[in-house]
């Protein structure tokens, strides 16, 4: 269980981007997304009148969706083989 919490497994984002580079544009697109005023509590606030069970079951089929769909377009370039270690870095393993 200490592995869990070890603070040097933990992911954590880097704060700062090298400008030019593909992370640089990705951040730029997150911060965008994140700050666009949507608000987020509302977004996925149950609608009145309906039922909890079917509103949860629809969002875990639209989420394996997604997921599903993700999948899909690497597991044919990330293989065992190739990829035989799923890590976000040198750093990050998991």
């Amino acid at each position: 269980l200490k592995q869990v919490f070890n603070k040097d497994k933990t992911f954590r984002p880097k704060r700062k981007f090298e400008p030019g580079t593909q992370r640089f544009e990705l951040h730029k697109r997150a911060q965008a997304s994140l700050n666009s005023g949507v608000d987020l509590k509302a977004a996925v606030q149950l609608p009145s009148g309906e039922d909890q069970n079917d509103w949860v079951a629809v969002h875990v089929v639209d989420f394996f969706n997604r997921i599903n769909l993700i999948y899909g377009t690497i597991c044919e370039f990330c293989t065992e083989r190739t990829c035989p270690v799923m890590s976000g870095g040198p750093k990050y393993e998991y």
